[in-house]
C-alpha cells in the first residue's frame, strides 16, 4: 500500500507514473524493464493541492500479488483502519468501516469510481451498502482512500473517509481474461458445509484515434455459509413439540441458550454488464460515458437441526426440550431477483492555461428488486410468505466543478446536487416463490436530496509551507415521506412532514515540508450528516429485531482533527497519525427494553440522535521495499482507538460506554517476496480487538454467534506467470481458520485457485 509519499495518482497527488516499473530478478538473471516514464518526484505533501489529509493507495500490481480478490471490496482489505464486512464472497451488505465508523454505519464513508457516486446514502445500516457489484476487481488501476471530512470537495458522508476507485481505460488494443474457483469448509453447531464458488470475467478495449472503449463482463457463482442461527435464552409458555437436534451453548450476553438451526444460507448468482468510453472531442475537451448493468439472482436456505419423534424436520413453533418449552423462529426460506442500472455522463477539461473544469450527471435505479421471504411455520408444507418490491428507488448525483491554478494558489470551486428516492412495497402473498401476493403488509417511501455549495483554496505561501482553506454550504431537504405497518390486524398509515436544514462546514489544513524527507500535516474539519430517508422514515425488519425510523431526527455535527508526521527514506516510508473525531446528535439505532405496541413480539430499536460520542487514537503505518534481501517488500498497519459515549439523554445508562463496532485495535502486515520475474508468494495478517454489537455493552462474550470479536486472520497467495500473458494464482484467505464473528460468522479457511490471461 502507498501512502501520500507513494506518488503515482495524478489526480490527487498531482503526478504521472506510467508503466510497470522495476521488476524483481535474482542477482544472476538478466533484468529486463519495462518503459518506465516518470515526469515529476516531489512529494505529496509539496504537490497534493486538492486533499489536504492522509491518503492511503493500493495499486493493481499489488492486488494482484496480495490479494484473493473475487470482488472489489475485497481489493482493499489490506489498507490502514479499513475493514468491509463481506461476511462471505459475493455478500451484498459489505459495509466499510474506517477509524471512526463502524461496520453498521453505510452512510458514513463514500465510494467513488472513476468519478461517480457508489454509495447507497438511502440508509445507514447493513441494508444500504456500497454498490460494489458494479465494478470488477480486474478493471481497477489504482484505489485511494482520504481519511476524514477534511476536504470541501465531499459531502459530510465523507466523515468516516473517501475512497476512491480508479479503473482502467486502454491506450491500445487489449483484452483479459480471470477464471477464479474457491471452496470454504464450514462447521459450526450442526451446520457442515463445503461451500464452492466460481468468480469470472473478461474484457476487451482499444484507444482507435480519438476513441477509447472497454467492455467487460463479470459473472459471481458463490454459496455462502449460514448467516444467522435459530436461538433461544429463555423459555416459554404452553405445550410445545417433543424434539431432539438442538445444541447449547453460551450467547453473546452470557446467558445459556439453545441453538435450533441455521438460516441466511445464500447462494447468488451476481452478473456485472459494463461499457465505459472516453471521446476526445478536441484537445483540450474530452467526454466520457459509462453504462453498467447488474443482475442478482438470490436463493437462501435453511437448515433445520430439530426432528420429532418420527424422524421429521422442525422449522417454527414451540417445541419441548428437556421438559421445557422453547420457541423456535426464523427457519424460513427467501429469494431475491434484482436488475440495477448504472449510467453517467462526464465532460472534462485539460488544463489550458492553468484552468479546467468538470460537469458531471450519474444515475443509479433499482429497474427491478424483489425480495420473496417464507412465514410459514413449515416451509416445506406451506407457501405463505411476503414479497417485497423496492422497484422505483435510486438515486441521482450531478456535479460541477472548475480549479483554478494560479501562481501560489489551487483553488476548487463547485456545486453539487443528489436526489435519493426510496420507495419499498411489501405484500402478503399466498405463494412466495412465485410472487403470487394478496393484501399489502407494509411499505415506506420518501425522497432525500441535498445542494452543495463549496470552495477550496490550496495556497503555497512559502516553499516549504501550504494552507489548504475551504468550506461548504449544504441545504438538505426531505418530503414525500410515508410509512405503512400492519398492527393489530390492520394497515395503519403515517404520512410525515416535509422537513429542511441547511449547515455549512469550514475546514483547514496546514502542512510543513522542512526537508524531502520529512512531512508534518494538521488538518481540521466541521461536517454534517444529514438523516438518510430509510432513518426517517423507514422500519426494517431483520431476523426477530425491527428497526423503526425517526421522522424527528437532528444531522449528525462532527468536528474532526488529524495530526501526522511521516519519514520517507529511500525505500520506504514510516508515518504516525493522531486522530480525533466530536460526534454531536450521532445516528445510533437504540433499544427498547420496554413493551411498545408497535413492535410486538419482537425485539424493537428505534434510530435516534446520541448526544456526543468522542472518538481519538492513533494510526501507524509503514511500507518497504528491497528488505534484508533483494525483492522483499513489507508493509503494515496499526490503529488504536478509544471510542466513548459520552452523552447520551435518550439513555444515561450508555453514558461512559463505547459505540457499537468500533473496534480498539485494527492490525495489518503484508509481506510480498518477488523470485525473479515471474513469481511472487505473500503472507497478509489482519487482527481486529474488541468492539460491540450493543449500546450498553452488555456484550460481555463476543466471540460467539451475535457477538462481534476478535480475530485473526493470516492469509496466503502466489502467483506465477508461467508463460507470455498467463498468470495462475493459489491462495488460502483464513489460513488458520479462526472461527470469528460480527454478529454473523465471517469465512472460515477459503482456497483459491485463478487463471488469468492478459493481452
Amino acid at each position: 500500500m502507498k501512502t501520500t509519499a507513494c506518488i503515482i495518482h495524478s489526480l490527487v497527488c498531482g503526478v504521472l507514473v506510467t508503466g510497470a516499473g522495476p521488476a524483481h530478478a535474482d542477482h544472476n538473471e538478466t533484468v529486463v524493464l519495462d518503459p518506465l516514464e516518470v515526469t515529476a518526484t516531489r512529494s505529496a505533501t509539496e504537490s497534493n493541492q486538492r486533499v489536504p489529509a492522509v491518503i492511503e493507495s493500493v495499486t493493481a500490481q499489488q492486488i494482484a500479488e496480495t490479494t484473493n480478490a473475487a470482488t472489489a471490496a475485497e481489493t482493499i482489505k489490506y489498507l490502514p483502519s479499513l475493514q468491509v464486512r463481506e461476511r462471505y464472497i459475493g455478500d451484498r451488505n459489505g459495509i466499510i468501516a474506517s477509524r471512526t465508523a463502524g461496520t453498521l454505519s453505510s452512510a458514513q464513508t463514500l465510494l467513488y469510481a472513476d468519478g461517480i457516486l457508489l454509495s447507497n446514502l438511502l440508509g445507514n445500516s447493513f441494508a444500504y451498502p456500497p454498490r460494489w457489484g458494479m465494478v470488477s476487481p480486474e478493471e481497477i488501476q489504482q484505489v485511494d482512500v482520504m481519511y476524514g471530512p477534511y476536504s470541501s470537495l465531499y459531502a459530510g458522508n465523507s466523515m468516516g473517509g473517501v475512497v476512491n476507485i480508479q479503473t482502467r481505460m486502454p491506450q491500445k488494443f487489449e483484452a483479459h481474461a480471470n477464471m477464479q474457483w474457491f471452496t470454504q469448509r464450514f462447521d459450526l453447531y450442526g451446520t457442515k458445509q463445503n461451500n464452492e464458488g466460481k468468480h469470472a470475467s473478461a474484457s476487451v478495449g482499444n484507444r482507435i484515434n480519438d476513441l477509447s472503449f472497454w467492455l467487460g463482463v463479470d459473472h459471481l457463482d458463490t454459496w455462502g455459509q449460514p448467516m444467522q442461527f435459530a436461538v433461544a435464552t429463555a423459555t416459554t409458555g404452553g405445550a410445545g413439540t417433543a424434539v431432539t437436534g438442538a445444541y447449547r451453548d453460551v450467547s453473546e450476553k452470557g446467558v445459556s441458550r439453545l441453538v435450533f438451526g441455521a438460516y441466511g444460507i445464500d447462494h447468488s448468482v451476481q452478473d456485472n454488464l459494463k461499457l465505459k468510453l472516453a471521446y476526445d472531442i478536441s484537445p483540450s475537451l474530452q467526454a466520457r460515458y459509462t453504462v453498467g448493468l447488474w443482475q442478482l439472482d438470490s436463493d437462501t436456505r435453511v437448515d433445520s437441526y430439530l426432528r420429532t419423534a418420527s424422524g421429521a424436520a422442525f422449522y417454527n413453533g414451540n417445541v419441548s426440550i428437556g421438559g421445557n418449552t422453547y420457541s423456535v423462529r426464523g427457519l424460513n426460506p427467501t429469494a431475491a431477483n434484482s436488475v440495477h442500472l448504472m449510467q453517467a455522463l462526464q465532460l472534462q477539461s485539460k488544463a489550458d492555461g492553468g484552468w479546467q473544469w468538470q460537469l458531471g450527471l450519474s444515475d443509479y435505479r433499482y429497474n427491478r428488486d424483489e425480495s420473496r421471504t417464507s412465514t410459514a411455520n413449515n416451509p416445506t408444507l406451506s407457501s405463505v410468505g411476503t414479497v417485497q418490491d423496492m422497484q422505483g428507488t435510486g438515486w441521482t448525483a450531478a456535479d460541477a466543478q472548475g480549479t483554478l491554478s494560479r501562481g501560489a494558489h489551487q483553488m476548487d470551486v463547485g456545486y453539487h446536487i443528489d436526489h435519493y428516492a426510496l420507495r419499498s412495497v411489501t405484500d402478503n402473498a399466498s405463494d412466495w416463490s412465485s410472487a403470487t401476493t394478496t393484501t399489502r403488509n407494509s411499505a415506506s417511501r420518501g425522497d432525500t436530496m441535498t445542494q452543495a455549495l463549496y470552495v477550496q483554496d490550496a495556497w503555497r505561501f512559502a516553499p516549504r509551507w501550504k494552507l489548504t482553506a475551504g468550506g461548504r454550504y449544504e441545504d438538505w431537504r426531505a418530503w414525500n415521506g410515508q410509512n405503512q405497518a400492519t398492527v393489530g390486524g390492520s394497515l395503519q398509515t403515517s404520512d410525515y412532514a416535509d422537513k429542511q436544514e441547511h449547515a455549512f462546514s469550514p475546514k483547514l489544513a496546514l502542512s510543513f515540508e522542512p526537508e524531502p524527507a520529512w512531512g508534518f500535516n494538521a488538518a481540521l474539519g466541521r461536517a454534517y450528516r444529514f438523516p438518510t430517508v430509510s432513518e426517517l422514515f423507514q422500519s426494517i425488519t431483520s431476523g426477530s429485531n425491527l428497526v423503526q425510523g425517526n421522522p424527528d431526527l437532528q444531522p449528525e455535527r462532527v468536528l474532526s482533527a488529524e495530526l501526522s508526521a511521516e519519514r520517507r527514506f529511500a525505500k520506504g516510508y514510516l508515518r504516525a497519525t493522531l486522530f480525533q473525531e466530536n460526534k454531536h446528535d450521532a445516528l445510533i439505532s437504540q433499544t427498547v427494553t420496554n413493551g411498545v405496541s408497535a413492535c410486538g413480539s419482537a425485539t424493537c430499536s428505534f434510530i435516534q440522535n446520541v448526544d456526543l460520542v468522542r472518538t481519538r487514537g492513533i494510526e501507524l503505518a509503514t511500507q518497504w521495499q528491497d528488505v534484508f534481501v533483494h525483492g522483499l517488500d513489507l508493509g503494515g498497519s496499526l490503529t488504536m482507538t478509544e471510542a466513548e459515549i459520552l452523552r447520551n439523554s435518550a439513555n444515561p445508562d450508555t453514558e461512559g460506554n463505547r459505540p457499537p463496532r468500533i473496534p480498539n485495535a485494527v492490525a495489518k502486515a503484508v509481506a510480498t517476496y518477488h523470485q525473479g520475474q515471474a513469481l511472487t508468494y505473500s503472507l497478509a495478517l489482519r487482527y481486529s480487538g474488541r468492539q460491540y454489537t450493543y449500546l450498553d455493552n452488555s456484550d460481555s462474550n463476543p466471540d460467539t454467534y451475535g457477538g462481534a470479536s476478535h480475530f485473526f486472520f493470516a492469509d496466503v497467495r502466489m502467483a506465477y506467470k508461467f508463460a507470455d500473458r498467463w498468470t495462475a494464482a493459489l491462495g488460502v484467505d483464513n489460513l488458520n481458520n479462526d472461527k470469528a464473528y460480527v454478529f454473523h460468522p465471517y469465512p472460515q479457511r477459503t482456497a483459491f485457485a485463478q487463471l488469468k490471461f492478459d493481452y
